[in-house]
């Protein structure tokens, strides 16, 4: 099926462009320099290429990806799947990175935030008081 070669392709090449920056980031530790933003960077594009495998997967084996048929090589991929969700937390949420990438690399303004000179204990929680 040409659409799903297509999207293999796509996925291949986000496979590879997260190894060059990968590459990137350990050839700056070999050289005794500290990361930088490479870091935030491939934690993202972790999780997106996992997403993006996990989606193909699920679209190429259909219900064979959940339902154990015996079938060599479907069912083994649920484990996959359930593990996305908690690898975009696992260090840092992408969003959390993306703020990170904003203020530090693209030198944005931080987000507006009323609690940034109070420490976090005490920082109010429940609901608001009169």
């Amino acid at each position: 099926d040409p659409l799903t070669r297509g999207e293999l392709a796509k996925l291949y090449e986000n496979l590879q462009v997260a190894k060059w920056n990968n590459q990137r980031a350990m050839d700056k530790v070999k050289s005794g320099q500290a990361p930088g933003p490479e870091m935030s960077i491939a934690k993202m594009a972790l999780t997106r290429n996992m997403q993006m495998t996990a989606e193909f997967i699920a679209k190429v084996l259909g219900p064979r990806m959940v339902a154990d048929t015996g079938e060599w090589g479907t069912y083994a991929w649920n484990k996959f799947l359930l593990g996305v969700p908690g690898m975009r937390v696992a260090g840092g949420t992408d969003e959390i990175l993306r703020n990170i990438l904003a203020e530090r690399v693209l030198r944005l303004p931080p987000e507006p935030r009323l609690d940034k000179d109070t420490a976090f204990r005490d920082v109010p929680t429940g609901p608001p008081t009169k």
